[in-house]
This record gives structure tokens, sequence and C-alpha cells, in this order.
């Protein structure tokens, strides 16, 4: 497992705690089609323009001069995008090396702390641009310690030099894409209702749909691969015929790639290929469907058992420049105060595979009056989220208190936990008996807690004294489904109930 190039106050952070961080995949902002990157070139030579991704049939060259490439898109070794060709707009892939330092180099996600200076290049002679406080940057190469990074500014993305002391005063933090679902098996039933309130569903007949168990594998957005859980084989939706159908696959081919949007508390899966909707009938049998609208097309997502996998957690930060600068409740922002909002998110991540709406959240915590101002997120937040959320995010409420050995007892039944631990809340989301340690995910680490934006394994006795001393656990379970009540409705009543 690789490690990351960090800050100085990160390294010293992980030494002292004595623990590797986790390695995420190198990429681009995964918005690049709505949200482009400026690449400004690092050379002055002539540069290829290629008509593949592959950078194997050059297309023609152009001046490295001052070009700008406003790209879309990446490949391996390649970017694609759109410059100025004498008085029109040409389209096409360049190599990385023309506008990235060391493409080898292990992207590194990061929030300025402060508004920061980026230069054109790394004699920092000349300044390009000035972004502002909670600003994001992607590290994507590294001469000493100055960086080259792409920053977010209003309607792209731009890319420039950052100084050594300026990068040393910037938090870092997983900039893996947060998915609606994460990758894992879930149960999942079609054949429902959806509340748009509160996530609330129900099934319109007296009959159920059939309970699938599909193994869901992110690709990027909202698109997934869905294999059936027991065979492995892939669903995918075949169109070379007159109308398209689902078809089984033993490998992933054209075809295999789902769109699954969630409405509220269900959720569509609609075919990549196709744009039709997936479905099936109450005996099982796989179809698709032109109406998104319709209940039929509906499904209930649910994980069958803890979704986090123990040796990749996933943490979501306070200070992510989605909402590190956005007001709290009348006092302060969420990157400063935000830690009883992030950390039932983490908490639910970690169980459910869903991804909980951080602004959703925050924004109920200040309506209910959970948010005290200069004073954090009242306890109560966390039992009231399980009422509002819950079935929506299929999580619900086990309890509160107990000390270290009650924690122990409910991360083994499969719970996961808020802890309140010195002025902070974290996740405690499992226990490894091997190792004798438990699995924090801390929204705002610390040098003085001496933990890690990446997830960490730490001794009981970390959890006995010192700042991350158990205060009291709120403990999450994988919500269970009452029978639901069956109804039997007139054709015009289930029309008139549908979103």
């Amino acid at each position: 497992m690789t490690k990351y190039r960090l800050s100085v106050l990160v390294i010293i952070a992980v030494l002292m705690a004595g623990i590797q961080t986790v390695s995420v995949k190198a990429a681009f902002p995964y918005d690049m089609e709505e949200k482009p990157v400026w690449a400004y070139a690092i050379t002055m030579d002539d540069i290829n323009v290629y008509e593949d991704e592959n950078l194997e049939h050059v297309k023609k060259s152009v001046s490295g001069n001052g070009f700008v490439l406003i790209t879309t898109k990446e490949s391996e070794d390649g970017l694609f995008g759109s410059f100025e060709d004498g008085d029109h707009t040409s389209w096409g892939w360049f190599d990385k090396k023309d506008f990235i330092d060391d493409p080898e180099y292990e992207h590194e996600y990061a929030t300025v702390r402060d508004s920061m200076a980026i230069y054109t290049d790394e004699s920092f002679d000349e300044r390009r641009d000035v972004i502002k406080k909670y600003s994001g940057v992607i590290a994507i190469s590294q001469i000493g310690e100055d960086r080259q990074v792409i920053y977010e500014k209003k309607d792209h993305y731009g890319t420039g030099w950052m100084t050594e002391s300026s990068y040393s005063d910037t938090l870092l933090y997983d900039g893996r894409e947060k998915q609606s679902l994460r990758d894992g098996i879930y149960l999942c039933v079609n054949g429902y209702l959806d509340n748009e309130k509160g996530g609330e569903t129900k099934q319109i007949y007296m009959e159920e749909y059939p309970q699938q168990r599909l193994k869901l594998t992110h690709l990027t957005g909202d698109y997934y691969e869905i294999q059936d859980a027991a065979t492995e084989e892939y669903l995918c939706v075949d169109v070379s015929g007159k109308k398209p159908k689902v078809v089984r696959s033993a490998k992933e081919q054209q075809g295999c790639s789902f769109r699954i949007h969630r409405l509220s508390g269900a959720f569509t899966i609609q075919s990549a290929e196709s744009r039709t909707f997936l479905t099936q009938n109450r005996a099982g049998k796989w179809r698709l469907s032109l109406d998104p609208t319709s209940f039929e097309n509906q499904w209930r997502i649910k994980a069958e058992a803890k979704i986090q996998e123990d040796n990749d957690p996933f943490v979501i930060t306070q200070y992510d420049p989605e909402w590190c600068a956005t007001p709290y409740g009348g006092g302060g922002c969420m990157g400063t105060a935000g830690c009883g909002i992030l950390a039932p998110v983490n908490a639910v991540y970690a169980l459910t595979g869903q991804y909980m709406d951080v602004m959703e959240l925050a924004d109920y915590a200040v309506k209910k009056h959970y948010r005290i101002v200069d004073n954090g997120t009242d306890e109560g937040i966390f039992k009231a989220s399980c009422k509002a959320f819950g079935k929506k995010y299929g999580f619900a409420w086990d309890g509160g208190g107990g000390d270290i050995k009650k924690l122990k007892k409910k991360l083994n039944a499969g719970d996961v936990a808020v802890v309140h631990v010195q002025g902070h809340y974290v996740a405690i989301t499992a226990y490894d008996k091997k190792k004798n340690k438990y699995l924090l995910l801390d929204s705002n680490y610390l040098p003085k807690r001496e933990d890690t934006p990446f997830g960490d394994w730490i001794k009981p006795s970390r959890l006995l004294e010192g700042t991350l001393e158990i205060q009291n656990c709120y403990f999450f379970k994988l919500d269970e489904d009452k029978k639901h009540e069956t109804e039997r409705s007139s054709e015009a009543e289930t029309m008139a109930d549908r979103p």
C-alpha cells in the first residue's frame, strides 16, 4: 500500500500515531465535462495534437508558447479538449507530459486555509491567480516541496504552482468521488412509490416483488455495473435486435453500465446503452421500461450487511471544499463547526453505503435547533437524524450511552457509532478482534488527536484517556423494514399518489 507525500504537519501526526495512510486513485476532477480544466502548457516547444486517446496518430503540431487546453476528459496518458487554432476552435488529444511536470505523481486533494497565490510556473516570478479561502486544490506534481496544482474557480478549474509555504498550510482530504451508493452487495426490490419528503416508500401490490441480491460496482458519477451476487453474472442490455432486452454475461461488456439515480427513498436504474429503465415483474423476469415515473421502475436499495470494507475506509471531512465555507446556523461555518454533522454522515456511509447529503442534515439541525452557535451541535441530532432520514438512507437508532465495552459489543453486532470525545464528535465504525483496534473516522484531524484524514486503526487505550477519551456513544444499526402495510387501490388512486 503506497503512502501519500504529506505536508510536514500530517507527517508528524502520522509518525506520532504509528499508522499509514491510504492512497486514493489519481484523477483529474471527475466533473470536468461540466466544469473544464484550463490546462496551461509547460513547454515553449511545439506539442502534438493526437486523434486518439492512446496518442498514436498525430493530427498536427501547435506552439506550446502560451498554449491553453480546455480539457474535459482524460485517459491514462492523455488529455482531451478544445483549443484556439487561429480563428477557430479545434479539438484533440494531448500528452499529459506537455501540461504536467510529473504525470506519475500520485495526486493529493487539499483545502486551502486562507487565500493563496497561484503562479505560472515553478520559478514563481509571475502570479497567475489568487484563490479564495477554503478553495479546493489537487496537487498533480512536485518539485522539492513546491506543488503544481489544479485549483478551483467559479466556472472552471485552472493549473499553476503553489509555494512550499502555501501548500504546507492546506488540509488534506480523500479526493475519491462520494458515491450515492458505495461498492457492495445490496438487497433490491422494485414496485415502490416514493415519498419526496421523508424517503418513506410503500409497495403497491399485496404480493411482494422478488428481492434481488445485486453487487454494485461504481464506474463514475451515478453509473454502476450490476452483477447477480450469487452467480457474479453481469446484467447488460442488448440493443442489437429490434427491441432492447436484458441479458446476463459472464464478463463485463458493452451495455453493462447503468445509471442509479436517487429519487428520495427509492431509486431508478437506467441503462446507459438504451436509456430504458430496469424493472422486473412479480415473477422475477427482468424487463425494460420507457416510463421513469412508473412505480414499477422505482427500487428500494438497502445493504444486507455493513458495507464498509475495513481495509478501505473513507472519511468525509468538514473541510471538503464542497461545503467547508458554508455558514452553519449563523455562527461559524461547516469547516470549523460541522463535526456533529459529518460524524453521522461518515457513520451512515460506512454502515449502509448510502451517502447522506451533508447540507440536508446541517439544514435540518439548524431548523430543529440542534445547532448551538459557538458550541457545536446538540447530541439530540443523532437520534433525531435516524427518525428524519433513517428510512431514506437505510439506518436506525440503536441506543446511546455506554463505555468501551458496550462500543465493542455493538460494533461486533454490526452497528456503527458516533462517539463524543473531548470537544469533538467522531465516527467509530469497526473493531478488529485480531489486532484489538478500533477504526476511527475523524472529520477534522488534528496533531493533538494524532490521526489522519484517511481513517485510523487505534488501540483501546486511546479511547480511555487523552483527546479521544470516550464521553458518550450513539449507535446506528441497519434499518429493518417492518412488513409493509399493503393496500388495494384503484388505478386512479395509484396515479394520484405518484411523484
